[in-house]
């Protein structure tokens, strides 16, 4: 229970991301609303983008991230970046350690010249069409806990949704419906100890927004 505020506002503000992201028409501008809103909802250093629609790798590192003179990161070809593997092959990818893992080099090595010690690395796609990869990257070392990997997957995954509503100038509201069935659900779960009550409620709960 005395979780539930802390996680209750996270889901807040993830509905807020994607309502945020959902009424953003300019795709160009989807990157820098991101990396605003992300803030608000994860911890992180830097991170990177693979659009798809524009084929190339964007990157985003914080005031505090050293930018070394050589090899600089836009430098890089995008079939060298964990971004693009991440997207190319639908695969989460986690490293708590940058200096114990051997795949991906050229990208962590960069990363690593600026700072960087983990990050985590998922798929952006949706039932309808791929749309990426994002790459949320910390200064420290196992950054990302399992529970952690969990939020960020379903924030990457509601970010898809909501871009997938954005650039079909869609006004459904159905992934919003399901954030907030979410985000009651979990505080019910953080307040009922009886589970024939928990269930009750999450079965009314549920009939809003699915047969």
């Amino acid at each position: 229970p005395a979780t539930a505020g802390p996680l209750a506002a996270r889901y807040e503000s993830l509905i807020r991301l994607a309502e945020a992201i959902r009424s953003q028409h300019d795709h160009g501008d989807l990157f820098d609303l991101l990396a605003d809103e992300l803030r608000n909802v994860v911890q992180f250093d830097a991170v990177l983008q693979y659009d798809e629609a524009a084929n190339k790798v964007r990157w985003l590192l914080c005031e505090g991230c050293v930018e070394p003179t050589k090899n600089p990161l836009s430098g890089l070809e995008k079939e060298q970046t964990l971004a693009w593997w991440v997207h190319a092959n639908q695969q989460v990818v986690v490293i708590p350690h940058i200096d114990e893992e051997t795949r991906f080099r050229v990208t962590l090595d960069r990363l690593k010249a600026r700072g960087v010690q983990s990050l985590c690395a998922f798929p952006m796609s949706t039932s309808h069409r791929t749309m990426g990869s994002l790459v949320i990257a910390s200064r420290h070392a196992d950054a990302y806990s399992p529970e952690e990997v969990r939020f960020i997957a379903l924030l990457v995954n509601q970010i898809a949704l909501a871009i997938d509503d954005a650039v079909n100038f869609q006004s459904s509201t159905r992934a919003a419906d399901r954030l907030r069935l979410l985000l009651d659900l979990t505080n019910r779960v953080m307040s009922t100890l009886d589970l024939r009550e928990l269930l009750r409620e999450a079965s009314a709960n549920i009939r809003r927004v699915m047969h």
